[in-house]
């Protein structure tokens, strides 16, 4: 099986890095270290790091959870919008008890039940190989389980290449935007990409982002020859901003190794059925 994917789907680097910032975990800034979260009974939070030549900073985050936007936020720890005073701040949320979060650096749950979280991501790596960016401290809050990423594996053209399809979704419905570029770039809160990675020669290296698809939030990708090379690793990982200002959310799997008819015939059904015949991801 195979579906080819369309212009739309491959996205650049270039296009990412012109695109607006994402609007789900949200960004608090770039190679921090000495990193703390806290957040008080008023539900704001108070995100304490440092960055290399820029001392130590301290943000305040309010007034958003799951599906939600944007966060509100005080670059001056309070100064401003006098939400609260870093220097008296009093901690009110305890040991983490929610669902498994990757990358995390901090986090912990709220007596309403609510959990927050700080990741660290190296999100904008190089498309076709590259392995090298900054490391990305996201701030998130939501409530229950966080974003399904779900990925199933199998051929195109016969065997010749690995192909991937899937679906993204959040507290049951799918996650995708209404407005991006014809390169996938999303131009509103709401849309995804995700980003996918392999493992070769003993490191960890990108192979591509793409777009969710409207309605479904599904997706398809072809590891055919890019740049001279083709994206084989033994063990590949796909990675997306959870919606609103949940979480990120990523998901290891492995290659559909060899090539099977039977098996590429059943994954077409399936195809078929996850994506509700996406005419966007065609099948070959």
């Amino acid at each position: 099986m195979t579906r080819t994917p369309t212009l739309r789907l491959l996205v650049a680097l270039l296009a990412l890095a012109a695109a607006p910032a994402a609007q789900g975990s949200e960004i608090v800034g770039r190679n921090a270290y000495d990193v703390k979260l806290q957040v008080n009974r008023a539900g704001t939070a108070l995100v304490t790091f440092r960055v290399a030549g820029g001392g130590l900073r301290h943000v305040l985050y309010w007034g958003a959870v799951d599906w939600t936007e944007r966060f509100q936020r005080d670059y001056s720890g309070g100064w401003k919008s006098r939400k609260a005073d870093w220097k008296h701040f009093r901690n009110a949320c305890g040991p983490y008890t929610g669902p498994a979060v990757p990358l995390a650096v901090a986090a912990c749950t709220m007596p309403d039940g609510s959990h927050w979280a700080l990741q660290r991501w190296h999100r904008l790596w190089a498309n076709y190989g590259g392995h090298s960016g900054d490391a990305e401290l996201h701030v998130s809050h939501w409530t229950g389980d966080v974003g399904v990423l779900e990925i199933h594996t199998d051929w195109g053209y016969h065997g010749r290449w690995r192909h991937l399809y899937g679906t993204f979704t959040y507290h049951g419905k799918p996650v995708f935007g209404l407005d991006y570029t014809p390169q996938g770039v999303p131009l509103d809160a709401q849309g995804r990409n995700i980003y996918v990675d392999y493992h070769a020669d003993g490191i960890w290296q990108r192979e591509n982002s793409f777009l969710t698809h409207r309605d479904t939030g599904g997706f398809c990708y072809l590891f055919s020859r890019h740049d001279g090379r083709v994206g084989n690793g033994n063990l590949y990982r796909a990675t997306a901003i959870g919606p609103g200002v949940s979480p990120i959310v990523r998901t290891i799997f492995n290659s559909p190794g060899r090539y099977s008819e039977a098996a590429d015939a059943a994954a077409n059904r399936e195809q078929r059925a996850i994506l509700k015949n996406d005419p966007r991801c065609k099948i070959n």
